[in-house]
């Protein structure tokens, strides 16, 4: 059999030349058109350890009003930021409720008056370490006050483990996983208790426990986003003794910086501040105006 490269011996090198580079352009076409090999999505992360550069500032404002047989203001505001740059990012955040309505108090003749009903301030900030496109360390802090639930103060520092579990532009589902140290200083201090008159409980408290978080943001359409997120906090030192605490919001555009925000959250404590019930929960509606 004769071998078909013999055949371009008996012509000049040029020529030679020129059959090949046609044979090469020939077959690029059919190279081009073969799949290229599937890409685990862990692999493109680890290639492309670093996170795009992003700023985002807001501002929120809610309110409600009542009146006739029921005479009642609240008001709420916050803010919130957020940097990332390079492998790190950086969040700040803030909301206070304040609220008041008129009571009747009890006596022999009608008397009312406007008591405060609602006062809470929550903050908190964050660092995360991005190590790939969907892991990351974090370092937090977070603050309450809230007199009603017995909280003069709460402070949380917590640090841990976060990774996507899916990752897309406009989609984004995340677990964390890590420790956190929260100390109360109960308002009032000393605490009286409850089901002893005259005899006062100590004060604060320290509580260790592990932490995991859930979070889920879906930006469903150009004009709507789902947000939420599931806290579970159990005390190392005694197990019976656990937190849950869940978000959960939906935005919708209004014009190209406003966004009508309602929100539902949710607090749980089965060791509550004593003399408090368990469970808070607020449903807010809120005018957010992007900034930045």
């Amino acid at each position: 059999m004769n071998n078909p490269l013999s055949a371009l011996r008996g012509f000049g090198s040029g020529v030679r030349a020129a059959l090949v580079a046609c044979s090469v352009a020939l077959a690029s076409p059919v190279l081009a058109q073969q799949p290229a090999e599937a890409v685990p999505f862990s692999e493109k992360a680890a290639a492309e350890p670093f996170q795009a550069d992003a700023t985002a500032m807001n501002a929120s404002f809610g309110g409600s009003l009542n009146t006739g047989n029921t005479q009642a203001v609240s008001l709420s505001v916050g803010s919130s930021l957020t940097l990332v740059r390079g492998r790190s990012g950086f969040s700040l955040g803030m909301d206070f409720a304040y609220g008041r309505a008129r009571i009747t108090e009890p006596g022999p003749e009608m008397h009312t008056r406007m008591a405060d009903t609602v006062r809470n301030l929550r903050a908190r900030a964050r660092y995360d370490l991005f190590l790939t496109q969907v892991d990351a360390l974090f370092l937090a802090g977070a603050y309450r006050w809230d007199p009603f639930a017995g909280l003069d103060a709460r402070n949380e520092g917590m640090l841990g483990y976060k990774r996507y579990l899916f990752k897309e532009e406009k989609h984004l589902l995340w677990a964390e996983l890590g420790y956190d140290l929260t100390y109360d200083n109960y308002d009032p201090d000393p605490l009286p208790d409850p089901d002893v008159p005259g005899h006062f409980l100590k004060g604060h408290a320290y509580v260790h426990a592990a932490r995991l978080y859930l979070g889920y943001d879906n930006q469903i359409s150009a004009a709507v986003q789902f947000l939420t997120g599931v806290e579970g906090l159990l005390n190392v030192q005694t197990p019976e003794d656990f937190r849950f605490n869940w978000d959960v919001a939906i935005r919708s555009s209004i014009v190209s910086r406003l966004q009508l925000e309602l929100k539902f959250s949710l607090q749980f404590d089965n060791e509550p501040v004593p003399g408090k019930r368990a469970t808070d929960a607020q449903t807010r509606a809120n005018l957010i105006y992007t900034l930045i």
